[in-house]
């Protein structure tokens, strides 16, 4: 405090004044005492008085100014006064025409520690089991007067605390954790353990403050079923974009539909991932050639979306078949003389399904007897017969071609007819 000040006694010649002091408020947190008015008002006197006042407590000034038109004010400093009550007196030092005079006392109360509100927000109010994380909890501390609010906050459903926020410029925010809180409904409180003002040369003391109690709500994960569908069971290689895979996630009865993906894969290859709409969808086409020709089970996982379960089907099974082929044959000539079979040509073209150019060989037989062997070449080959190879008679000429890795057997149709007479 500043040092006692003895006001000097009023002269003679010089009227009599009355002083009164009125603070700005009666109550002030320790370390905003500047934030306080007081005011001094001095009545009387001989004109207008003039000169200067002071505010004491008991004999010590505690703040001082000029008196104008009879009126003057001044502020307390920041942290001079410990917490407590305090009895003010103003005295006014009187002018050459108005005598001093002293105001009544006026109680000064400071108050340790300056309150706060806490306040909470819970986003959203309810979550599914597992999904926890999703939930913001926001924390907010305002001083009821000045200052920006330090310090901790926790957040407590019922005597568990589920999160701790460091305070950063009042306010800050965590998320639960996955799975945190069991099924059931609570009320969620923030408690601010209090903290210390620092401002602009001020010191002071934030006092804590808990929150109203916010609701959120745990609920469990509807379980899911889910069920993988093949528009076929057996698709060509190469011609894998006319399969249609479907997938149905379906919620116990009465429950909502699914959203979210369904994935379907291969063992450990993926195959494609479906989109749901209404608890249902559709692979996107398939590209042909995707899966290698045998069979594939197949696996349709759900991935879950904010209210439902994850499921899996894994009772289909898609097959890759070879692609279907088709051999064309021609012969040179429909007759041919003994001795002469030389002259007969065999001419065979395998036709794929849908494309590519099938490879391997053809096997031509009269009958079920084996006369000779095409290499294909570009999907197409001949051979010919050898002299004396077949006696006079009529025969059912067929051309079998024996398939490769990616094309399937197959055998002309209809036969043709070959005579062989006598030279």
């Amino acid at each position: 405090m500043a040092a006692a000040i003895t006001a000097s006694p009023a002269r003679a010649d010089t009227a009599p004044t009355g002083t009164d002091l009125t603070l700005f408020t009666n109550s002030v947190f320790f370390g905003l005492e500047d934030n306080n008015t007081l005011s001094v008002d001095v009545s009387g006197g001989n004109g207008a008085p003039a000169g200067s006042f002071g505010v004491f407590i008991g004999q010590t000034i505690v703040c001082s100014g000029p008196v104008t038109n009879g009126s003057g004010s001044c502020g307390l400093t920041p942290n001079e006064l410990s917490p407590g009550t305090y009895p003010l007196t103003a005295i006014y030092f009187g002018d050459e025409n108005s005598g001093s005079s002293a105001s009544n006392t006026v109680n000064l109360t400071v108050v340790a520690q300056q309150p706060t509100t806490t306040t909470l927000t819970v986003n959203p109010a309810t979550v599914t089991f597992g999904r926890e994380q999703a939930v913001e909890l926001d924390v907010r501390v305002v001083p009821v007067q000045a200052g920006i609010a330090t310090g901790t906050v926790s957040i407590t459903a019922g005597p568990a605390t589920v999160c701790t926020i460091t305070l950063d410029q009042g306010n800050d925010a965590c998320n639960l954790t996955a799975s945190q809180l069991p099924v059931g409904s609570y009320q969620l409180t923030a408690t601010y353990s209090g903290g210390q003002l620092t401002d602009q040369g001020r010191t002071g003391t934030f006092a804590g403050s808990a929150s109203t109690p916010q609701a959120l709500t745990v609920v469990a994960l509807q379980p899911t079923t889910t069920a993988l569908t093949l528009s076929a069971a057996s698709v060509p290689f190469g011609n894998e974009q006319t399969e249609t895979l479907t997938a149905t996630v379906s919620p116990p009865a009465g429950g909502t539909p699914a959203t979210g993906t369904v994935t379907v894969t291969s063992g450990t290859t993926p195959v494609c991932t479906i989109t749901l709409a209404g608890g249902t969808g559709t692979c996107p086409p398939l590209t042909g050639s995707q899966l290698a020709i045998g069979s594939h089970p197949l696996t349709a996982t759900y991935n879950g979306d904010s209210t439902h379960a994850t499921s899996a089907d894994t009772t289909q099974t898609l097959t890759v078949a070879k692609e279907p082929t088709t051999p064309d044959l021609t012969l040179s000539a429909d007759t041919i003389a003994r001795g002469s079979e030389q002259a007969e040509l065999f001419t065979v073209q395998v036709d794929p399904a849908t494309s590519g150019t099938p490879t391997g060989n053809v096997t031509v037989k009269a009958g079920a007897v084996a006369v000779c062997t095409i290499i294909l070449t570009s999907g197409t080959g001949n051979c010919s017969l050898t002299a004396t190879q077949l006696r006079r008679g009529i025969y059912q000429i067929t051309a079998t071609y024996n398939g490769d890795r990616t094309y399937a057997a197959s055998t002309s149709a209809p036969p043709q007819t070959l005579t062989v007479v006598a030279r």
